[in-house]
């Protein structure tokens, strides 16, 4: 088995497995290897992200620039968790 990367028609990076006497020009044919969706995880952060900026007093370039850990932090924290929650899920096949 192979796995075969390709860019769809909206521009996103995909995989899929491919038996290796497959044709590596169709890779649409094979089974398709793909992290967890992320739109749900986004729409979840909005609010979160936004109020954990507030927290941190993250409001201009410059208090971005003089927070870099902060800022990292903020981030990580945010979306780390949902994640890390999706890829559970999608192990246990839950969509």
């Amino acid at each position: 088995m192979k796995k075969v990367i390709y860019t769809d028609k909206k521009g996103f990076l995909r995989v899929s497995l491919l038996r290796d006497m497959d044709d590596e020009s169709k890779p649409t044919l094979g089974i398709p290897l793909e992290p967890p969706p992320i739109d749900s995880i986004l729409d979840e952060c909005k609010l979160e992200l936004h109020n954990e900026l507030v927290r941190h007093g993250l409001f201009t370039v410059e208090d971005v620039q003089n927070g870099q850990t902060e800022l990292t932090s903020v981030i990580l924290g945010v979306f780390r968790t949902k994640l890390i929650e999706a890829y559970k899920l999608k192990k246990q096949g839950v969509k």
